[in-house]
Parts: structure tokens; C-alpha cells; sequence
């Protein structure tokens, strides 16, 4: 079966004990059965353990998976203090279960092909987009006559409707802003046009993104009103939910709490009655103006999000593409919103590279959720799984 790779996917390369966010800690190790079996032969280092018990003893079950059972500190039993794997230095590559070997990689497997991507909560994968100068993904009418045959028209419509999304998210003259809100209405349109007996064809995916309508819309966002402080109060809202539960239990604590404080006083600020809204919305300029210098790194970031997580081979629906457009949405302003408060805590706000990779890698380890968690969060916390296109125009804005 044939695999298909972005143009950045073969320059990855881990960089081990210099990575400033480790892999081996915060979060769940999954260990697959061949690797469990086989440590249940292999006794754990020396240098770790001297007993001599086996690596089978390190593994504990969570939420129905095989984990590796984390130390207090929630960092993995095998991470040396320089930052490097014992089993590795002992036994070599192969000792390693398949997450460990294959992270940050990710492949994604259709009926005619597979597809392979690296995710975003790797920070050698962040510094690689972005020294980057631009990021090419593989398009449908590269590989349409390979891995999609004529007759499957929906099939085709679907990963054209994607090549489209991403053009858009990679559109040096678009905000990552604009291309949000684009997207999100160019497939509430397309999922209304197909409740109301259309389908979904390539030629009304083409017609949606043509240079006028392109435009149309893009100055029909510009003219709709931006409250500044209802975006920042819906999504600090937001940070503040999708952090509770990683405090309670311990995660991601240092970076985690100092942000929690200012996600605090930024609710205290609301609730005075002062000039709040016009000193909000002068930081919020500020804050923007310097966030645009990142735009080139988040428009590779999305990009690569609407390529690796928008189609799914069960479910090429454009009602599931929306939802998976939602928690993309999300996923951004929550990136955003944390890189506010940094910014406007500091004596001299200034907002480093370093700060923007670390919320990046951060944020998307903390809402890399599995398809069926994704779907219960939006559905307990919002009133329908598909949004009105007035709820993301307010946490995106512009």
C-alpha cells in the first residue's frame, strides 16, 4: 500500500538529552503487547534497579491500556538524569515499545493508502517548522489516479476539500485568524448545501474557493464587531477548563500554575468596574502585533493539523470534518491565550520563541485526545457537537 509524506517528514531527527521538553515524562507511555511480553524476559538495569527485576514489573494498566508506570514525579522509571533512556544504553533501539520508537510520527491508515505525519508536541518538531521556509504536503491531484479511483466521487471530493484547507492555512497573506474563520464557514456552508440534497462533489468544493468568494468573505469577517473583552473572557474560560484536571493531578505544574494565576486575575480584572475593556483591548493589540511574528510557524502548525487529523478513513463526513475543525479551533486560541498571559504578566512584555514553542508543545499534549474523548468534551461542553459560526468567530477574532 502506498504511503504518502509531507515534504518535512524524512529531516526529523530526535535530539534527545538536548530537548528542552522531554517525551519521557507528563504523560501516558502506552506499551504495546509484543514490547510486554518481551520484557517480561529482560531484567531492568543495573543502574536502576538493583534487584534485578523485570521491565514487565514497570508496567501498569490505565483507563484499559498498558502504560508505563510512572514515577512520583511523573517522569519515566527509565529517564536518566541526562536525559537519556537506560533500556536504550543497555539493550539498544529494539528493547523500546512502539510509541517510544515511532513518537513524534504519527501514521494514519485509509483503505488505498496510508499517510504520515509528525505531530506538534515535539519541540525538535517545532524548531523544524520553524527554520522551514515553506512546508509541502502531498495533494489529491498528485496522487488522485494512484489512490483514489474515479468512482469514488465523495472519496475524491473530501481530499480535495482538504488540499483547499490547507492552501488556505498556508496563504502567507492570510492571518492564521482569517483562515479559521474561513475555513469554518466554507464547511458549515458545504454541510448545509449537502443537508439540503447536494452532494459533495469536486466541483463544488473548487467553486467554494475561488478568488472572489475568498474575498467576499474575507471582508465580510473584517466587518464583523471583535469585543475584545468577550474573546478574552470565553477563551481564558476555556484555558481554565482544559487545565483543571492536569493540576489535580499533577501535570504540567510548572507551567501550568503560573499561568493559572494570571488566567486568575484576568477574571478579578473583568469584574471591576473600570476602563478594563479599553485597557484589554490596547494590550490585546500589542500583544498581537508582536504574536504576527509567529504566523509563518502557527500557519505551518495548522496546516499540518488540517493534513494529519481532518479526514479520518471511517469518516469523510464534512459534519465530522467540522468537528475535528472545532478542536483544531480550539486547540489555537488556547495556544494564543496562554502566550497572552505570559505576555501581559511581564515587566517588559516581549513574547520569545522559546514561550511559543513550549505552549505549542505543551498545549497539544494536553488536548491530544482520542477521537472518542474529543467528541464527549465538545458535546458536555457546549450546547450541540457542531457550533454556530458566531461561537469561533469569538474566540478566534481577528
Amino acid at each position: 500500500m502506498l504511503t504518502i509524506y509531507p515534504d518535512y517528514y524524512t529531516q526529523f531527527t530526535c535530539i534527545a538529552d538536548s530537548c528542552s521538553i522531554t517525551c519521557c515524562q507528563e504523560w501516558k507511555i502506552y506499551v504495546d503487547d509484543t514490547t510486554k511480553n518481551k520484557w517480561k524476559t529482560l531484567s531492568a538495569p543495573d543502574s536502576m534497579d538493583a534487584d534485578g527485576r523485570k521491565l514487565s514489573s514497570y508496567i501498569t494498566k490505565k483507563e484499559g491500556s498498558h502504560v508505563i508506570r510512572l514515577l512520583p514525579d511523573h517522569r519515566c522509571p527509565f529517564l536518566t538524569d541526562n536525559k537519556l533512556c537506560c533500556l536504550v544504553q543497555t539493550y539498544g533501539d529494539s528493547v523500546l515499545s512502539e510509541t517510544c520508537t515511532s513518537f513524534p510520527r504519527e501514521l494514519h491508515t485509509f483503505s488505498t493508502h496510508k499517510e504520515a505525519s509528525l505531530m506538534p508536541c515535539c519541540p525538535a518538531v517545532i524548531d523544524l517548522w520553524q527554520q522551514a521556509d515553506a512546508m509541502g504536503f502531498p495533494s489529491y491531484t498528485m496522487f488522485s489516479e494512484q489512490i483514489l479511483p474515479p468512482s469514488a466521487g465523495q472519496t475524491q471530493a473530501a481530499f480535495l476539500l482538504r488540499d483547499h484547507l490547507i492552501q488556505l492555512f498556508s496563504d502567507a497573506s492570510l492571518t492564521p485568524e482569517e483562515a479559521l474563520l474561513t475555513a469554518f464557514y466554507f464547511l458549515q456552508e458545504l454541510l448545509r448545501e449537502e443537508k439540503s440534497g447536494k452532494k459533495l462533489t469536486t466541483s463544488l468544493v473548487a467553486s467554494y474557493f475561488q478568488k472572489e468568494n475568498l474575498q467576499q468573505l474575507l471582508q465580510a469577517i473584517h466587518e464583523m464587531p471583535c469585543v475584545i473583552s468577550d474573546l478574552l473572557y470565553e477563551c481564558n474560560e476555556l484555558l481554565q477548563d482544559l487545565s483543571v484536571n492536569y493540576l489535580q493531578e499533577g501535570l504540567y505544574t510548572a507551567y501550568l500554575s503560573p499561568l493559572m494565576e494570571q488566567a486568575e486575575n484576568l477574571t478579578q480584572l473583568f469584574q471591576e468596574p473600570t476602563d478594563s475593556d479599553a485597557r484589554m483591548a490596547s494590550l490585546w493589540k500589542d500583544f498581537m502585533r508582536s504574536f504576527s511574528v509567529y504566523h509563518p510557524l502557527l500557519r505551518s502548525y495548522l496546516a499540518n493539523d488540517i493534513y494529519a487529523d481532518l479526514l479520518i478513513d471511517e469518516d469523510l463526513s464534512l459534519s465530522h470534518m467540522l468537528m475535528r475543525l472545532e478542536w483544531t479551533t480550539l486547540q489555537y486560541t488556547a495556544i494564543r491565550h496562554s502566550l497572552f498571559l505570559q505576555y501581559q504578566a511581564q515587566d517588559v512584555p516581549v513574547l520569545s520563541y522559546e514561550a511559543v514553542r513550549e505552549s505549542l508543545v505543551i498545549l497539544t499534549r494536553m488536548t491530544g485526545y482520542e477521537e472518542e474523548d474529543i467528541i464527549s468534551y465538545l458535546e458536555s461542553s457546549f450546547e450541540a457537537l457542531l457550533w454556530d459560526f458566531g461561537y469561533p468567530a469569538l474566540i478566534v477574532g481577528r
